[in-house]
């Protein structure tokens, strides 16, 4: 169930820190979506995989550029210049 909540509500740390344990609190200021309030678990799992699929899409778009080569080729590459 979405936790929707006043920013009013804030003043209750010990409350809202309860209801953000195991999902997203949303808040508002004056009717209007404003914030959301996660568990530091959350957030990281939400930032990690916000990193790979930014590096999927860097990935998928070197490769279509013909950006990426063979470790091995980089390896020599390297050692040859």
């Amino acid at each position: 169930m979405i936790q929707i909540v006043p920013i009013t509500e804030m003043r209750n740390t010990s409350k809202m820190f309860e209801m953000s344990e195991n999902q997203p609190v949303y808040i508002t200021k004056n009717g209007y979506g404003s914030r959301v309030l996660l568990n530091i678990d959350a957030f990281n799992r939400i930032k990690d995989l916000l990193l790979d699929l930014e590096l999927e899409e860097r990935f998928q778009r070197s490769e279509a550029d013909g950006g990426n080569e063979e470790a091995h080729q980089f390896l020599k590459r390297l050692l040859d210049e």
